[in-house]
């Protein structure tokens, strides 16, 4: 299952970008589960580090996305953000909280989708990979990445 994080002050805009991930979720036969929230300030509040992907608007009453990036990322890494919004002038700020893209307003569902495609080929490159081994008394799983030499 995909978890996903919506935040976007824009009810309207909020529910376009929720039947996008419906429909996206029909044609790639991909489970998703989207929480929404209306501010930065209250993912922030919220946060655990559960979310996949985050889609974040950036001009938000209280707490604007670029703040709310900065202190997600105090705590989460690895989550794949994308900044959707009409605020191109800091495009170049997303860089500084390593999101995956940026992208204006308003956004077609072939673009959106496509930036869906690119943040779960992120995802999936960070899947681990284990290798199951019979050892006594059962079975063990190791992560492949843990593995420095095998002895036979």
């Amino acid at each position: 299952m995909i978890r996903i994080a919506l935040v976007e002050d824009d009810p309207a805009y909020a529910e376009q970008l929720l039947s996008y991930l419906k429909e996206y979720e029909k044609e790639s036969k991909e489970r998703i589960s989207v929480q929404t929230f209306s501010d930065g300030e209250d993912i922030v509040t919220e946060y655990r580090a559960d979310y996949d992907i985050i889609l974040m608007d950036v001009e938000m009453k209280f707490m604007d996305g670029m703040s709310a990036a900065e202190e997600i990322r105090k705590m989460d890494t690895e989550v794949v953000i994308i900044f959707i919004t009409n605020m191109p002038q800091y495009a170049i700020q997303g860089y500084r909280v390593d999101a995956l893209d940026y992208v204006l307003k308003p956004v077609s569902y072939f673009a959106f989708t496509q930036r869906i495609d690119r943040a779960l080929t992120r995802l999936k490159k960070r899947e681990k990979k284990y290798l199951t081994i019979a050892v006594k008394g059962g079975m063990m799983k190791l992560d492949l990445s843990e593995i420095c030499y095998v002895e036979v």
